[in-house]
């Protein structure tokens, strides 16, 4: 047995014997010993004294006495409803259909009809066809004079369905004469499960009755495709109650129930009715207690409990597709403020009390309100044990009221809530033996399909990551949500053999096993399987992660008190049907349900053996394979007629039950292969009791993995049911094709379709996974970690990608590849995995684009193809990648945490390598550029508004303008939220911080803290935005967390964003409240708010439970929150022991106040990726009621960030441009020069450009010259390869400021482009990135590569030269900026636009002339203009068209569509707004209608609709100016159909009813109509009158008098002047675009009148008025940054305005002026450092002064920093220093102590020789334990400071060193050493064995040991400059060291050398090694045969030289080695004798 199993089973024994004990919370002194009967959630016996279900039989009937109501009315209604109802139905056969019907799903028959619940319906699809008779059936004769129909819950939606008409028959004898009693006919439906009341006149009983359905459909029809509707009774008469009138109360009354319930089924809770209590609030007091029960004597005593189901209600429909889903919400929740309360005998009441729900929450309606923990129309139990509050007990309990109280309500808000279940019982705390029996796998079930859910799980029975689910079915809505936890009953389908991956995602390998005890009639074996659904009660159900077990209710039809039951193996399960004493017959169901036809059924011959398949194959999934036996003989196999459906028909037993048990086991690979499971798995005489046990130790065992004390009830059951969910996926593949002893794990691959080896996880989408889920592995379990990873890097090796979502081949869902994320984190949290291969798909992910990812949608990033080189995706113009255009910010988003994920991993990889070799430099390249990227979340930050992070168009405009964007909107770019959730992304906390500091103008911690805080203060709305048809936003608001959509996924690393705030303490706050609220009503079936998602949310539960989380996931780093329980102790599978500590940790007391880690106090708000691993470890934090002002209030206590300091973070840009010329110009733009062909394809932003590439031939080294216009100092370049086999394999890179000299900066060879795994047909477009080295970075103006390629062919897709992205940001460039902004007209902008242009103008102008502004505020004011000018509105001129998909402003819902193939109006290819529906609109910002010639008369709109969607009565286009709410100037009506597809365009013309339009307008669309789309839009254009010209004036102190005249008539126009001014002399007018001369006009200046005798066209009148004031104009000249002008002294006006002229450029003594007037446009130059020269670095150490290298220059005195003089220094720079963390001269370890047997050592503190300072601290040594063979300890120790002496020694007799004692395990070796002369002492008696080796001492022992073994003798000395030299020359020469190490510097020399490293140097000190020991490859436990120096240690092992520190024999590479180990290697290298004999495990 390995040491790492006997770990293990020590610590499942520990955990036992723990459990045993009754150590952990809650559980009695019982060992884990066989289970007879699962416990159900650890319940007691339960006494009900006291219970009301509201139900009409009831035996209490309820009072409804209102005694305290106060500021609240209702109306009493006046109500119809049907007296006497019978319901003696006969028991055989009570209802029937005189046809075969198909129906909707189980459940959903005639049976429905009279169960008396609206929830379940009769629903008959596939055209039943009509007339439908439907017959029922009484015990007795009836007389009935009344009748009802209740309609379904979805009539409204389909209409179609609703019954129209009918006829009503009664009879005594069905064979004999009906007698019709009632007929209807037109009947139509206005709601949703309406209840219509019928009356009739009858003198006669009957026992049946027959209702005739005749037509269906509020537009009747005889053919329907579907029936349905829910209910049917007759009665005795119809009776009319209420009175219609207000009362001061509210209203209480039974009821059938809510109507609509948003994650479950609707009506009561269980049974047919419930209390419903509603009504209006009136005043802000506002309260309503009712008495329900009176006359009850119930004394509470320790144990009493109250227990209620209550259902807040807002009375309306989950309608996804509603434009304004807030319509009826209450953001107040004023019908949360309700409970049941109890009075007393003394009079006073429960509310006045302080007892406590299972939540912690008083219960009272005041308190449960503000609690918040219910959900608006979700049931949720309340249950309370009254004895919490100690004054309660002995009191006596005589009433039940219900009870509304709010003291600060809103008047007019609605109140309506239900009621239901209300008990009063004793039951005793629970009390659970094991941890399995915490969890309940139902939590997560209150769900269906795409509504607000609550959870949205399958109840999973399985073993941890297992190979099959067996899941037990109800009627869930589908397949994928088999399990509906809805109401207090359900109806049973069966087991599930299920591998469901997600509600969203689908099944695979499917098969149903069920029970039935009534079908004897076997010809209707396939009808009794299909309409299976048997009734039972949850509260005989027992559902557990190991067990599952239901008994059915004693009258279900098919199978009364039958009991099912499953418990599972890895592969396997056993099923055990229980069938009670007088069964009928025995029957188990086999149902393949998908792909029934083609499924397959063989047994033997007894029967008892059976083999089926599942055909259920989706997604890449293969053949199940089934094989079973059963305990018992069949008598018969009944088959459907269909594949394997049918059923196995068994003897009941004589006496007493028939028991059943049937084995069960699968495989993807072969019948065999599942024969071989069942029988490792599940021994023969094991039963179903025995598996059970099995599966429940494991269960506990696995959770015991985390041991948690204190917490309430709720809270450990909810911790375990998250952490069994978080254990439950990914799901596995793997198969044991071996034997349990010597097990060979195999897995069908759906990539290959072969049978391949390993391991192989599924069913899991990382988007939402890699947050918590895999974290939490990595922390808990990093064992098992190992095996989940390598399960899913053999994707990547299957097929070249790791897709997004796994299920099991890939599936195209979510955004990002997160599995990056997913192997960084767990690389950086020590777990062990096949990391290379992990961090090759990594790269791939964020370095390639492929022609679909490997002919697949679902792996790589989407939108490749560009975002490397903009930085971010936009939303338009790109294709690909799941959500299309939608989701494209989330991709940005996503690729900048996966980029940080991908640096992460090329960081750590890099540091396993020397500093100087290929792969050093390849990784180091790797992190830099993904270091870079990762900031790239910038490019999408916007400033405005406080400062959001929004979409951004290719063209670098955002998606929205301010107008528009709206942060609760979902859509728009956001992935399944908002802009909100979308604020803080997590992984540069500090830059993100320093962003909304600017953007806010305030200290950056101060304004993310206020930002966090506006986003939890926010309004819970609901906005689907552009996202429709989806839930998250409902979810999301229903956490009543403001904006924080804690829901889903963006959203849950937001509460830990505060710990980079001034309030980190608010962490504590918003998780608390999560963990508190979210994760409420497991009593029900609910447990979550939101999807679960393969365990995240419960993941992320247990972490936050726990105080930690991994917030920058990908570095390992965790950080802390508040821990829930008072202590956690963590049991790694790695044998350590993590323990959380919070003593006195509660509600109040949720505020870390200090933090100690393994007893060392930090105030740092997380803990570094090493303190979690590899050691045991102690947190114990200190809580509080209030803040800490201490803790994590430092910027230093923040986790880390990229970005350092509180400056906007730095982008890495590309500073080549897209338009660079060839022709090399004047020097103001960029060019290039090369011998390339299409050399503008390497700058064009593309990997993949259909029109080609940039190529070279190959007959000569091709190159590019690049010219920048300004000098920019690049840090990185990057080349894009075509394909692999024509990328280039060496080049060199180069620098100039001239383009003549040329300094190298980069040189590369043996460079390789090849994707070995997949390769893409047509190959992968690689971009890889190459650095620069820092020292040789400079800014240059030319930058050239060039290519060793001859007799090659190069072809290149893109070229990158990456600086920082103000490294071009020189004044120049800002001039031309300003130059751009100013050359613009303001004509053709929106005043808007250009005011705010001017404004960023005049900033960018303060920047150009402040002569000390830097290039980081150059560059601000560059991009501020940019994206200024880039924001313009343009005009549209109204007169010509405007397309549709220009539009700036679009409802939720309206698509960008292009449309093919159109004809009509418009021809080809077209694009055109879809979406258009009802309620929707568009808007076009900044219309002109200033036009040319003529009045706007008419719009005209080109659209195209589909014939069969044209609503002509109802469809509408109504017209708008500025506004939505504005007057029509325009109306579409009753839009008629164009063609019959959607590509047939037509123009429709409407007339402006507001005429003589003119100025700039926002023209708004809007559609109006009943349902169906009002239109597909193309474009609108305004149409002109001929007959009206219209006037337009530029008049300046004037004002005309009309602004339209006819075309032909005579214009007199008067002017008038303002005040102060004087009519103009002349003026100017200009008609129909014809200046008129004398003669074509008068004018009088006098009157100012203007008179055209004729006018042809529009006309423009110009003037100005004259001032009557007299100039006096300067002589001097006026000025500013680019004009100058004369002034009047006496007003405002300018004369002789003009432009600057430019004179000579500046040199350095003068500045560049204007000609005219003298401004200084550039100044004076100052002195230009020409010539510098280079003063090299002198390496500073801890005795030594040192400098940097620098640079003096020759006409100055100034210092710089690089030889273009850019960078300046101080003398403080370069002024000579020691470098106190440098240590030469060696080290001394000092104080040490060896550990005997007896006493612990100490390592010893560690002293440099050279300055004498201790630089590190020493630890404790444990104890030695006996070992039979002495192994080299890898306590790692310090080095030492002196060579060793191979020449001493020989001639002492006597061993000499006092510091080794006789005892010690090294005595014999460094003796035998010492006297063999190989190792020599430190002084004549000190030998110091905890001193280390350095790399130079170890080349000499390996030299002398050389030379020693070939000559005899050592005469090597120390010579040479360094003491080592002539050792190092010497090992070069004879080979047994590289040439490299000559090159080692004195400080690579003297640093200690690795035990990696000393092996490798050892090595060569002997030719050949003989083995003597059998290590296999990968033996060692942290030697992986592919590490570096593992050849070497291997051989080193077989030849007993090395041994290892433990039994495993772990070699721990790179610590460092001890003298004392070094001189045992050395003499088992020198003596054959003294090598070792080792056997590893």
């Amino acid at each position: 047995m390995s040491i790492k199993e006997k770990s293990r089973r020590l610590i499942s024994g520990a955990l036992s014997l723990i459990l045993a004990l009754g150590m952990l919370p809650g559980m009695p002194a019982q060992a884990h010993g066989s289970v007879t009967e699962p416990l159900s959630g650890g319940n007691a016996e339960k006494n009900v004294l006291f219970s009301a279900r509201f139900e009409k039989n009831d035996k209490a009937q309820v009072k409804f006495e209102h005694v305290a109501s106060q500021g609240v009315s209702a109306t009493e209604p006046r109500v119809d409803s049907l007296v006497g109802e019978f319901t003696n139905y006969s028991s055989d056969n009570p209802v029937s259909v005189n046809k075969g019907l198909t129906y909707g799903s189980a459940g959903e028959t005639e049976q429905a009809l009279i169960d008396g619940r609206i929830a379940t319906k009769l629903c008959a699809v596939n055209r039943p066809g009509l007339p439908l008779e439907i017959t029922f059936r009484f015990k007795t004769g009836i007389q009935p004079q009344a009748y009802y129909l209740t309609g379904a819950g979805d009539d409204m939606k389909y209409p179609e369905r609703v019954l129209s008409a009918w006829e009503l028959y009664g009879t005594n004898d069905e064979a004999g004469t009906w007698t019709r009693l009632d007929s209807r006919e037109g009947v139509t439906w206005q709601q949703d499960n309406e209840t219509k009341l019928f009356s009739f006149s009858n003198g006669q009983s009957y026992t049946t009755f027959k209702l005739v359905i005749e037509k269906c459909g509020n537009t009747p029809t005889t053919n329907p495709n579907v029936i349905q509707f829910s209910g049917f009774g007759l009665g005795t008469e119809i009776e009319t109650t209420g009175s219609d009138e207000k009362v001061n109360h509210l209203y209480a009354s039974l009821s059938e129930g809510p109507s609509y319930n948003w994650a479950a089924r609707a009506g009561a809770w269980s049974g047919v009715s419930c209390l419903h209590m509603e009504g209006t609030t009136t005043a802000e007091a506002a309260k309503n207690y009712v008495v329900l029960y009176d006359d009850l004597e119930i004394t509470i005593d320790e144990n009493t409990r109250l227990s209620y189901v209550v259902f807040p209600d807002i009375g309306t429909n989950y309608d996804l597709r509603a434009n304004d889903p807030n319509y009826a919400y209450d953001s107040e929740y004023t019908s949360m403020y309700s409970a049941i309360d109890l009075e007393f005998s003394d009079g006073t009441r429960l509310s006045d009390y302080e007892a406590i729900d299972q939540y912690g929450n008083v219960v009272s309606p005041v308190a449960q309100g503000k609690a918040r923990v219910m959900a608006t129309n979700n049931w949720l139990q309340i249950s309370t044990k009254l004895s919490t509050d100690p004054e309660l007990v002995g009191k006596k309990i005589t009433k039940v009221l219900a009870g509304f109280e709010k003291d600060d309500a809103t008047p007019g808000k609605n109140i309506s809530v239900y009621f239901d279940d209300v008990e009063i019982f004793e039951q005793a705390d629970p009390k659970v033996e094991n941890l399995a029996d915490y969890v309940n796998i139902l939590r997560g079930t209150y769900s269906t399909g795409n509504a607000p859910a609550r959870g949205l799980n399958a109840p999973i029975v399985a073993t941890p990551f297992g190979f099959n689910y067996w899941v037990p079915t109800t009627d869930g809505s589908s397949d994928n949500t088999p399990y509906a936890y809805s109401g207090a009953e359900a109806r049973f389908k069966g087991i599930k053999i299920s591998h469901v991956a997600s509600n969203w995602i689908g099944e695979s390998g499917t098969y149903y096993f069920s029970a039935d005890s009534t079908t004897t009639d076997y010809n209707a074996v396939r009808n009794a399987i299909q309409n299976r659904g048997s009734v039972f009660s949850h509260e005989n159900e027992i559902a557990k992660p190991y067990y599952y077990g239901v008994t059915l209710n004693a009258d279900d039809a098919t199978a009364p008190n039958v009991k099912v039951e499953v418990t599972p193996t890895e592969h396997a399960a056993v099923l055990r049907f229980t069938f009670p004493a007088g069964s009928e017959t025995c029957n188990i169901m086999f149902d393949p349900v998908n792909a029934r036809s083609s499924s397959i059924i063989e047994f033997n011959d007894a029967k008892t053996e059976f083999h089926t398949t599942s055909e259920n194959k989706t997604n890449g999934q293969t053949t199940m394979h089934i094989v079973g036996q059963f305990s018992k003989t069949p008598s018969a196999w009944h088959s459907a007629g269909e594949g394997s459906m049918g059923m196995f028909q068994f003897t009941p037993n004589e006496s007493g039950e028939t028991v059943i048990e049937m084995k069960v086991a699968t495989s993807f690979i072969s019948k065999d292969q599942a024969q071989r499971a069942l029988s490792i798995e599940i021994a023969a005489n094991e039963g179903f009791d025995a598996v059970r046990d099995k599966a429940l130790k494991i269960w506990n065992d696995t959770l015991g993995s985390i041991e948690v004390e204190g917490g309430s009830y709720h809270e450990r059951v909810t911790f375990y049911s998250n952490l069994y969910r978080a254990f439950v996926y990914p799901t596995s593949l793997a198969e044991n094709t071996g034997t349990n002893e010597q097990p060979h794990w195999k897995h069908y691959s759906p990539y290959t379709k072969n049978v391949e080896d390993g391991q192989f996880v599924y069913n899991n989408g990382f988007w939402d996974t890699f947050r918590t889920t895999w974290p939490l592995y990595s922390i808990v379990a990093p064992e098992k970690a190992t095996q989940l990873l390598n399960g899913l890097v053999q994707h990547y090796k299957e097929q070249g990608w790791i897709p997004r979502w796994i299920a099991p081949a890939g599936t195209d869902c979510m955004v990002g590849t997160n599995s990056d994320n997913i192997f960084a984190d767990a690389l950086n949290r020590g777990v062990t995995f096949d990391v290379e291969e992990a961090y090759a798909s990594a790269l791939r992910n964020g370095s390639v684009y492929s022609v679909n990812n490997g002919k697949n949608s679902y792996s790589g990033r989407a939108h490749m193809d560009g975002m490397v080189f903009l930085g971010y995706v936009p939303q338009d113009g790109v294709t690909g990648g799941w959500g299309g255009d939608e989701f494209s910010f989330s991709w940005s988003m996503e690729g900048s945490g996966t980029d940080f994920a991908i640096a992460a991993m090329a960081k750590y990889l890099r540091d396993k390598e020397k500093t100087d070799s290929a792969a050093w430099q390849k990784y180091n390249d790797e992190y830099l550029y993904f270091t870079a990227r990762a900031t790239n979340y910038v490019n999408l930050f916007n400033e405005s508004m406080g400062g959001w992070f929004r979409a951004k168009k290719s063209d670098g405009t955002w998606l929205q303008t301010d107008e528009q964007f709206d942060p609760t909107a979902q859509g728009y770019g956001y992935c399944e939220d908002n802009a909100y959730n979308y604020a803080f992304p997590p992984y540069d906390g500090q830059g993100l911080a320093n962003l909304y500091g600017i953007a806010r103008k305030q200290d950056g911690r101060v304004a993310l803290g206020d930002k966090l805080d506006e986003a939890y203060a926010a309004e819970s709305t609901a906005n689907p935005g552009s996202w429709t048809g989806h839930k998250e936003n409902w979810e999301g608001r229903d956490a009543k967390q403001g904006q924080v959509h804690m829901t889903n996924q963006p959203a849950h690393h937001i509460p830990y964003m505060y710990l980079y705030t001034d309030r980190p303490w608010k962490t504590a706050e918003v998780v608390r409240d999560t963990l508190d609220r979210l994760f409420v009503g497991e009593e029900v079936g609910q447990g979550y708010l939101g999807d679960d998602d393969n365990g995240e949310l419960s993941a992320w539960y247990v972490l936050s439970a726990m105080g930690l989380y991994p917030l920058t996931n990908g570095n390992g780093v965790t950080a802390i929150g508040t821990p829930l329980f008072e202590k956690v102790t963590i049991h790694r599978d790695d044998g350590h022991t993590i323990t959380i500590s919070a003593k006195g940790v509660s509600r109040e007391n949720k505020y870390v106040q200090s933090l100690s880690v393994n007893g060392k106090v930090q105030t740092a708000t997380y803990l570094s990726a090493n303190v979690l691993q590899g050691q045991n470890v102690t947190l114990d934090f200190t809580m509080g009621s209030t803040p800490s002002d201490t803790w994590g209030m430092s910027e230093d206590d923040m986790p880390p960030s990229i970005t350092e300091g509180t400056g906007r973070p730095q982008l890495l840009v590309d500073h080549t441009k897209t338009d660079v010329s060839t022709d090399e110009g004047s020097g103001n733009e960029d060019t290039i020069a090369t011998n390339a062909q299409n050399p503008e394809k390497l700058f064009n932003n593309k990997a993949h450009d259909a029109g080609g590439y940039a190529s070279w031939d190959g007959t000569e080294n091709g190159y590019l010259t690049y010219h920048l216009a300004n000098p920019i100092q690049i840090s990185m370049y990057t080349l894009t390869s075509w394909d692999a086999e024509h990328a280039p394999k060496a080049w060199k890179f180069y620098g100039s400021m001239n383009g003549e000299n040329w300094t190298e900066l980069d040189a590369r060879s043996n460079q390789s482009f090849a994707w070995d795994i997949n390769p893409t047909d047509g190959g992968d477009k690689y971009t890889r990135p190459f650095a620069i080295s820092e020292e040789k970075q400079a800014g240059y103006s030319y930058y050239k590569i060039e290519f060793e390629n001859a007799g090659q062919e190069i072809y290149l897709a893109e070229l990158e030269l990456l600086g920082n992205e103000f490294a071009g940001a020189t004044k120049e460039a800002l001039l031309a900026a300003i130059q751009e902004a100013e050359a613009l007209t303001q004509a053709d902008y929106a005043p808007e636009s250009w005011n705010t242009l001017q404004t960023v103008l005049k900033s960018a102008m303060d920047v150009y002339n402040d002569t000390a502004a830097t290039s980081e505020e150059i560059g601000a004011a560059i991009s501020a203009l940019n994206n200024a000018i880039s924001s313009m509105i343009r005009l549209k001129p109204a007169e010509k068209k405007i397309e549709a998909v220009s539009a700036e402003i679009a409802s939720a819902g309206v698509k960008y569509e292009t449309t093919e193939n159109a004809n009509g109006a418009v021809e080809g290819t077209v694009s055109n707004l879809g979406g258009l529906t009802p309620g929707t609109y568009v808007g076009y910002r900044c219309v002109d209608f200033d036009i040319p010639k003529g009045s706007f008369s008419t719009i005209i709109l080109t659209y195209a609709e589909k014939n069969y969607d044209a609503d002509v009565e109802n469809s509408k286009v109504t017209v708008h100016l500025d506004n939505l709410n504005s007057e029509p100037i325009a109306e579409f009506v009753h839009i008629e159909g164009t063609g019959n597809e959607w590509n047939t365009f037509r123009e429709l013309t409407a007339d402006l009813k507001q005429k003589g339009i003119t100025g700039v307008h926002d023209v708004y669309l809007k559609f109006h109509g009943a349902t169906k789309p009002v239109m597909n839009l193309h474009s609108l254009i305004f149409g002109v009158d001929d007959t009206q010209a219209v006037i337009a004036a530029d008049l300046k102190h004037l004002s005309g008098d009309k602004t339209m005249v006819g075309i032909g008539d005579k214009l007199e126009y008067t002017l008038t002047a303002e005040e102060g001014f004087e009519l103009p002399d002349t003026i100017v007018i200009v008609m129909d675009g014809k200046t008129l001369g004398e003669g074509e006009y008068t004018y009088s200046k006098e009157t100012g009148t203007i008179v055209i005798e004729q006018v042809t066209g529009n006309i423009c009148i110009s003037a100005e008025a004259s001032s009557s004031h007299e100039h006096s104009w300067s002589n001097e000249w006026s000025k500013n940054e680019t004009h100058h002008w004369h002034a009047c002294s006496g007003c405002d006006e300018k004369n002789d305005v003009g432009t600057h002229t430019p004179g000579a450029a500046a040199t350095e003594k003068d500045p560049q002026t204007c000609t005219v007037c003298g401004y200084i446009i550039a100044p004076a130059t100052g002195h230009i450092h020409h010539t510098t020269t280079l003063v090299p670095a002198v390496e500073a150490t801890c005795v030594d002064m040192g400098h940097r290298a620098y640079y003096t220059c020759s006409g100055c005195s100034k210092l710089f920093a690089n030889e273009n003089a850019t960078e300046e220094l101080t003398e403080a720079d370069v002024t000579p220093k020691t470098d106190p963390t440098n240590h030469v001269g060696g080290t001394e370890i000092r104080d040490a102590k060896d550990a005997t047997y007896t006493e612990e050592g100490y390592t010893g503190d560690t002293y440099c020789l050279g300055c004498g300072n201790k630089i590190a601290e020493g630890h404790a040594i444990p104890k030695l334990t006996p070992a039979p063979t002495p192994v080299i300890p890898v306590t790692p120790s310090e080095p030492a400071q002196n060579p060793f002496n191979p020449n001493a020694g020989s001639n002492v007799s006597k061993f000499p060193f006092t510091d080794i004692p006789s005892d010690s395990w090294y005595y014999s070796s460094v003796k035998a050493a010492w006297e063999n002369g190989l190792i020599d002492g430190v002084t004549a008696n000190e030998f110091k064995p905890n001193a280390t080796l350095t790399v130079a001492q170890t080349i000499k022992l390996a030299a002398a040991l050389h030379q020693l073994d070939r000559t005899g003798e050592v005469s090597l000395k120390n010579s040479g400059a360094n003491w080592y030299d002539s050792y190092v020359n010497y090992a070069v020469v004879n080979g047994i060291i590289e040439k490299d190490y000559a090159n080692y510097t004195k400080a690579q020399m003297n640093a200690p050398v690795t035990r990696g490293e000393f092996v490798h140097i050892f090595h060569g000190a002997e030719e050949a090694y003989k083995a003597i020991n059998t290590v296999a490859d990968n033996a060692i436990p942290d030697v992986k045969a592919t590490d570096k120096f593992a050849a070497e240690i291997y051989e080193f092992y077989r030849a007993g030289i090395l041994t290892g520190s433990d039994a495993k024999g772990t070699f721990h590479s790179a610590s460092t080695i001890k003298r004392s180990e070094a001189a045992a290697i050395l003499l088992r290298m020198f003596e054959a004798s003294a090598r070792v004999s080792i056997d590893l495990p």
